[in-house]
């Protein structure tokens, strides 16, 4: 069976003992319980193929075709995150890929296949860690509340999308989740912001102050306590539960390359309110 080692008390674990280019049923289960439990885990010098990465991910869910540019003639659910040289990386904030839609993706993964000499890393928080740091005060404020969530044009829709598709994604009537969702896998609460170019505002509060809220709560998520630094290495490969997590991409490497192939599982579900 896998190896689960924590990688912090609260979130992320290190998996060891699995050939993810042949995984059996009671590992891919012993996987999706470690992935509701530790919301990110890291697997390490995986030399698999972009096809056998796709494959992979299935046990996870239903595999969708990317919105990303493929590359090299990976499969339709292999996208490409391709930072190239002396092209500076601008997405380096706390986010959650997919907000947005009414159905968030659940679960998305990495697979490095080019890295600079160094940097290059990613955080990741636990929205459900985030959630139980709240005071008992802040949680009675905010259950119950709703966030307007949008899109928003970033370095990679530029790429993605034409001028019309991007404005037609801006007209878009704003999609409504509860702030305070529930992971009926577990029976966890968590908190559910996102930066504020998609978590636009509180449905119920005047916007000055559901905009003081959301700025409180989303640098409440960032505290290094409910998260971890992967410092990636060749042919790591990283799952994170998308929607019960943040992650940021640190933009220090140019004018290095990087290019990280990513596969997204199809979102079928809202969150739901606590």
């Amino acid at each position: 069976m896998p190896t689960v080692t924590p990688i912090t008390p609260n979130v992320g674990a290190e998996i060891s003992d699995v050939d993810l280019t042949a995984v059996n049923d009671a590992q891919a289960d012993a996987l999706r319980a470690a992935l509701i439990d530790r919301k990110a885990l890291v697997f390490r010098e995986q030399n698999i193929s972009t096809a056998q990465f796709a494959a992979f991910m299935q046990i996870f869910g239903e595999t969708v075709k990317e919105d990303l540019v493929v590359e090299d003639g990976n499969p339709p659910e292999v996208g490409a995150i391709h930072i190239r040289p002396d092209e500076r990386q601008r997405i380096n904030f706390w986010h959650m890929d997919h907000s947005f839609r009414e159905h968030p993706s659940p679960v998305l993964a990495l697979h490095a296949d080019m890295l600079p000499p160094s940097g290059g890393d990613t955080l990741f928080t636990s929205l459900e860690a985030a959630y139980a740091g709240l005071s008992d005060r802040m949680k009675a404020r905010i259950e119950g509340l709703h966030t307007l969530h949008k899109a928003t044009p970033t370095q990679n829709t530029a790429r993605r999308y034409t001028k019309e598709q991007l404005a037609a994604r801006e007209r878009a009537a704003p999609v409504r989740h509860p702030l305070v969702g529930l992971n009926p896998a577990n029976g966890r609460k968590f908190l559910f912001v996102n930066i504020p170019i998609y978590c636009r505002s509180i449905a119920e509060m005047p916007t000055a102050e559901g905009d003081a809220l959301l700025a409180k709560l989303y640098a409440h998520v960032q505290r290094p306590e409910f998260h971890f630094r992967l410092v990636w290495r060749p042919k790591t490969l990283i799952v994170w539960e998308n929607v019960h997590c943040l992650h940021y991409p640190v933009a220090d490497y140019f004018p290095h390359e990087r290019k990280l192939w990513r596969v997204v599982i199809k979102g079928t579900e809202r969150p739901v309110a606590a």
